[in-house]
């Protein structure tokens, strides 16, 4: 994030699914407007200002500067839904959206909606709340949603950083724009 040079006075964060760590980062920011959003305000522990369905997201158009959702979309039955809500919210030109997912090294996403069960979901996708395990084909998926995609490798992150953060330094990551 700071290589984005992310941070301006007074802009707008929507956060989903707040992590701790990043959580506290933005909570501590007092020149943002930070919205920490999730469907389960109660697993946050009171780090969640809003309920917001991510595929039903009740802000206007355009309305935020940073977009975090981290391990989120696998979750979501209908993902390319909430992807085009999420680009529907960020903020054109300026914006930025960090949405990453579990990848995985094969070419196309994999998902079938007749692994209902925890017990298919854990032995197919790797989870027992995962409805889809990502493939290369992830990029295309959010461009299909309107972004433009740009890859981010972490392989110059110190090890005390990407533990902290829990970015894995061979990890494939992505940042998104509204162009």
């Amino acid at each position: 994030m700071q290589k984005l040079d992310w941070h301006r006075n007074g802009m707008r964060v929507l956060h989903f699914a707040p992590e701790p760590c990043f959580y506290q980062l933005f909570a501590s920011l007092k020149d943002i407007d930070y919205w920490s959003v999730d469907l389960d305000t109660k697993r946050y522990k009171g780090r969640v200002r809003k309920k917001v369905d991510i595929t039903d997201i009740t802000f206007d158009d355009d309305s935020f500067d940073l977009i975090m959702c981290t391990h989120v979309l696998e979750h979501i039955p209908d993902d390319r839904k909430a992807m085009r809500e999420l680009y529907r919210v960020l903020k054109p030109k300026t914006g930025i959206a960090l949405l990453n997912v579990p990848l995985y090294n094969i070419p196309a996403t994999f998902e079938n909606p007749e692994y209902n069960t925890p017990e298919l979901r854990l032995k197919y996708f790797g989870q027992a709340d995962h409805v889809r395990k990502y493939g290369l084909d992830y990029p295309q998926r959010l461009q299909e949603a309107g972004f433009t995609v740009y890859p981010f490798t972490p392989e110059n992150i110190d090890e005390d950083t990407s533990q902290l953060y829990g970015i894995r330094r061979n990890g494939k990551y992505f940042w998104c724009r509204k162009e």
